[in-house]
């Protein structure tokens, strides 16, 4: 049986958590870091609220941020806050969740988020939009918090023509999967834990033909492939598309495969490592992902900042420090780390980063290859986009977005649309 709606998500991720109160933010006290410091976040629902609301409530600039470890229905970011963090650079995620507006496809809802993005930092001066390694060093230079704009799930997709679409509305990341299978590929089954995961995917394998021919395009557009959310088969093949071609790969978003999760395996992430790509610890609580014994120190407490700084250390031991860095998943629908240990107020918000660095600083990473993560993070980006083939890029440019009132049908109208 397979399941491919979005509301068993919402019902597993949303329904029982209930509406959190808005609280105003905190007095922040922590001193602001050095100006040359460059962190980057590879994973960050920045406007969480144009694909959940009015569920999700509040989003940066608005004055609001999450007042527990449980409030996951309220914006998690602050741009005083990342500043203070050394986090400048931002791998900016949008949602779009299928079928759940009525009216627009699977492509137009992924449209319409990166419209609502690009609103977002056009109405919010703290943030800026980027689409290129170059231009995000500029705006950086500025002083800017710098936004790369990033789709998580290939549900749109249908056809190599809609990859060129979603660049020219600004896309530079692409998850290829989330939560189910899709026409791309094959999800990890176990995201909900084996029994639900039984349910929610049937086919096993990797990349479906079109999945194969979305890879190479991604590589010719020098866009990111991220394979978080992805199975092994299809990691392992999307590795073997992009190691010959020399674009390392993206997995924005994870904790440490010791048991039998979702997570990243340690045998695919050197493989990821090993071709220059890039691991993001994703800063969520899960009972799927147990610290073993064997990873915990004295004074380790289970459920605190303790678990995710023990994901962080398991990758850059395995990997290597350069291969690791944040990818916290703010602003998703997600339990984070309690208070207690290092960290004193839990993990509720972009606020609560510096308590983070200082505990990995406490168990051997160096800060300089934390402020260095953003320098990566754009090394990265210019590899990729050296990889581009400049013929596809300039069509794919010349291409005209279509707005909400095109949506309707898009896929079926879309030979005659292009």
């Amino acid at each position: 049986m397979v399941i491919r709606s979005t509301w068993l998500c919402s019902l597993l991720l949303v329904g029982s958590l209930g509406c959190a109160v808005l609280r105003p933010l905190p007095e922040e006290t922590t001193p602001a870091v050095a100006p040359e410091v460059l962190r980057a976040d590879l994973h960050v629902h920045v406007n969480m609220r144009a694909a959940l609301g009015p569920l999700f409530q509040g989003e940066p600039g608005e004055g609001v941020l999450a007042g527990s470890h449980t409030a996951s229905l309220v914006n998690q970011v602050d741009a005083a806050a990342l500043r203070r963090a050394g986090v400048r650079l931002i791998v900016a995620t949008v949602w779009p969740p299928p079928a759940t507006r009525p009216g627009r496809s699977a492509l137009g809802e992924a449209l319409h988020q990166l419209a609502e993005l690009e609103s977002f930092a056009q109405r919010n001066p703290d943030f800026v939009l980027a689409h290129s390694a170059a231009e995000a060093r500029r705006k950086l230079a500025d002083g800017q918090l710098v936004l790369i704009p990033a789709v998580e799930g290939g549900e749109g997709i249908r056809r190599i023509e809609d990859v060129d679409l979603l660049y020219a509305a600004g896309a530079r990341s692409i998850t290829l999967v989330h939560f189910f299978d899709n026409p791309l590929a094959d999800a990890a089954d176990d995201q909900f834990g084996a029994l639900v995961g039984g349910l929610t995917n049937g086919r096993d394998g990797g990349l479906t033909a079109l999945g194969v021919d979305v890879v190479r395009r991604m590589i010719q557009l020098g866009i990111l492939i991220d394979v978080a959310h992805a199975s092994d088969q299809t990691i392992s093949e999307v590795l073997a598309l992009a190691g010959p071609a020399g674009v390392p790969l993206l997995y924005s978003h994870t904790g440490a495969g010791w048991g039998e999760t979702r997570c990243l395996s340690t045998p695919l992430a050197q493989r990821i490592g090993a071709g220059g790509g890039l691991i993001g610890i994703g800063l969520f609580r899960s009972p799927f992902q147990e610290v073993p014994l064997a990873e915990r120190w004295e004074g380790f407490q289970p459920g605190t900042c303790d678990d995710d700084v023990a994901h962080w250390l398991h990758y850059a031991r395995e990997v290597s420090p350069e291969a690791v860095m944040l990818g916290s998943d703010f602003s998703s629908v997600i339990f984070r780390a309690r208070p207690g240990s290092a960290c004193a107020q839990g993990l509720r918000h972009t606020g609560d980063l510096p308590a983070l660095f200082a505990a990995l600083e406490a168990h051997g990473i160096p800060r300089d290859n934390l402020d260095s993560s953003g320098e990566r993070l754009l090394r990265l980006l210019e590899t990729v986009e050296g990889r581009a083939d400049p013929s596809v890029l300039q069509s794919a440019r010349k291409l005209s977005v279509p707005r909400d009132d095109l949506f309707l049908d898009w896929a079926e109208r879309a030979p005659q649309a292009r």
